[in-house]
């Protein structure tokens, strides 16, 4: 048996617009692969350890994982909202002292959520 193969000529925009929306796929999909792998080594510490390693994490590193958490726990909390948001645009502003801290602070009290754990159990 042999098997034609029938190609069709896309515009340029369309075939770009495609293997962007490919590329965003492709990039989301690692972005949660490395997440998963912190907040589950996270999970396998015991409370004082985890909080230690919550506290010791550099800016990108904690905004990304709390931006992860956050959208795994289902929780709606403004202040979340308005750090990752301030972040996004202007992603090179340093967090005051208050903000980093309660960051640090909100991120280990979601990933000690139980509804985190089960969350993290279904990916």
């Amino acid at each position: 048996m042999t098997y034609e193969t029938k190609t069709m000529e896309v515009p340029v925009a369309i075939a770009e617009r495609v293997q962007a929306l490919i590329d965003g796929f492709k990039a989301k999909e690692i972005f949660k692969a490395e997440r998963k792998a912190v907040v589950n080594n996270f999970l396998a510490m015991d409370g004082l350890s985890c909080e230690m390693a919550v506290y010791s994490l550099p800016q990108a590193e904690l905004l990304d994982t709390l931006r992860f958490v956050y959208e795994l726990s289902g929780t709606n909390s403004k202040f979340i909202t308005n750090i990752l948001i301030q972040s996004r645009e202007n992603p090179k502003k340093v967090l005051s002292d208050a903000q980093r801290t309660a960051a640090k602070s909100l991120l280990f009290n979601l990933i000690n959520d139980p509804s985190v754990v089960s969350a993290m159990k279904e990916i």
